[in-house]
């Protein structure tokens, strides 16, 4: 018993670590200037990219957490189920909307410039949001 007591406080441990990971590698991505990297003017492909792996990150270590300190007795609820699928659709949304002007479905161009305008910044707010409601859903 205590084994297992030891392996999930691990887990725990393991993913809260990967959540602040995430947060910096966020922080990073979305004010470089803090460590001296803002080498470009504006939002770019590298910017939304590193802000968004660190979203990805944040993602991956909550549903770690929930996965580790949830009850592991029985087979998989529909809502649990419904709650992972929200998970990656809030992802989707959010690497849709964030990269929307490099698919071709955003108009927030400048010239050569990419602007992360308002609508991407709703739209990847919005799948962030769905993530969380995924999250709360499989965590009950």
């Amino acid at each position: 018993m205590t084994n297992n007591a030891n392996s999930r406080s691990s887990s725990e441990r393991l993913a809260v670590t990967v959540i602040v990971l995430g947060f910096f590698v966020f922080v990073i991505g979305r004010f470089p200037g803090l460590i001296r990297l803002n080498l470009t003017p504006g939002i770019g492909l590298l910017k939304i990219t590193v802000f968004l792996l660190g979203i990805s990150l944040m993602t991956l270590g909550g549903y770690m957490y929930v996965r580790a300190t949830r009850r592991q007795a029985g087979p998989h609820r529909l809502a649990e189920l419904m709650g992972v699928r929200l998970v990656g659709t809030g992802l989707v949304i959010c690497y849709v909307t964030g990269y929307a002007d490099i698919l071709g479905i955003g108009t927030e161009r400048s010239g050569d410039t990419l602007l992360f305008g308002p609508l991407q910044a709703a739209g990847v707010a919005l799948g962030v949001l769905v993530t969380v409601v995924g999250l709360i859903i499989y965590s009950r």
